[in-house]
């Protein structure tokens, strides 16, 4: 083995450390909900504000960044009284306050908490449609990273992502559309149709989850930064680890609202992502045995 190849798979270890504390830690929020799986999303989208202000160098003892690092927070406290259109209003619309580059930033990571509560509280299968999303994201960067070290060859984009390579990015929707459309095929009893459903979607999940990825490196190399921050090992910032997820999280919810009604594609696993109507939820400040 060359130096070279030994270099490539340094950061493995500590890649492999990190995912053995942060995912229990996740899984058991998810699986629980109520307040667990809120405060879980609450110290990261607050890790993640403060991270994209640093990328900006916004001071954070100004007034108006304070309150840019709590923003989401006022859109999840609409969201979990039902007023969902309002929480959409406060994160879209409002945050304009705080000048376009902290716009952008409440777009996605209130955006993405929204999703996450909506497909956690408002879709039928609940936790298993988040352990879903969290899943084919984790196979979409697991198998990038193991296809892309393995077998190298060209890059994906050099200009953006100097690391990663096509043998990378279709190892990962590979991955993706594996462990998705065999999680939706547990799920559906068996189907057939539904491992071929799941797994397509899966796969385009993983496209999306790849697009996220990218994106914040292109943002990080603009603003001339290798990291978001530092606070995981092997994998930089908050940010660094949960980019995929950010807009998976919204394209995943978003497709769960367009679906037709009906049970017309539950054989192709399209039940996973059925919701319920928005009346039947009532405000979390009541006992929380609502959303277990």
């Amino acid at each position: 083995m060359t130096n070279k190849t030994k270099s490539s798979w340094q950061d493995l270890p500590l890649r492999i450390a990190s995912a053995l504390v942060i995912i229990p830690v996740a899984l058991f929020c998810i699986v629980y909900g109520g307040w667990f799986y809120i405060g879980l999303l609450v110290i990261i989208s607050v890790a993640m504000t403060v991270e994209w202000a640093n990328l900006f160098k916004a001071n954070l003892f100004n007034y108006r960044v304070a309150i840019f690092l709590i923003w989401p927070l006022v859109a999840y406290a609409a969201a979990l009284q039902g007023m969902w259109f309002p929480a959409l209003v406060i994160t879209g619309c409002f945050a304009f306050i705080f000048g376009s580059k902290l716009w952008l930033g409440s777009v996605v990571i209130g955006g993405a908490g929204l999703s996450l509560l909506w497909l956690r509280f408002m879709t039928f299968y609940e936790m298993w449609t988040v352990i879903f999303i969290v899943a084919v994201v984790i196979a979409s960067d697991s198998f990038a990273y193991i296809a892309g070290k393995t077998f190298g060859g060209p890059k994906l984009m050099p200009s953006v992502s100097p690391g990663k390579t096509w043998s990378g990015a279709v190892g990962g929707l590979i991955g993706a559309g594996c462990v998705g459309g065999g999680i939706v095929w547990f799920l559906c009893g068996g189907l057939t149709t539904a491992f071929i459903g799941g797994a397509l979607f899966s796969a385009v999940t993983g496209i999306v989850a790849q697009i996220g990825d990218l994106s914040e490196s292109k943002l990080k190399r603009e603003l001339g930064v290798k990291d978001s921050g530092k606070i995981i090992p092997g994998h930089g910032g908050v940010l660094d680890r949960f980019d995929a997820l950010l807009l998976v999280s919204i394209f995943v919810a978003f497709i769960s609202c367009v679906l037709p009604t009906g049970n017309a594609l539950d054989k192709w696993g399209g039940a996973l992502l059925s919701t319920k109507p928005v009346g039947d939820q009532q405000p979390i400040f009541v006992p929380l045995t609502i959303f277990r």
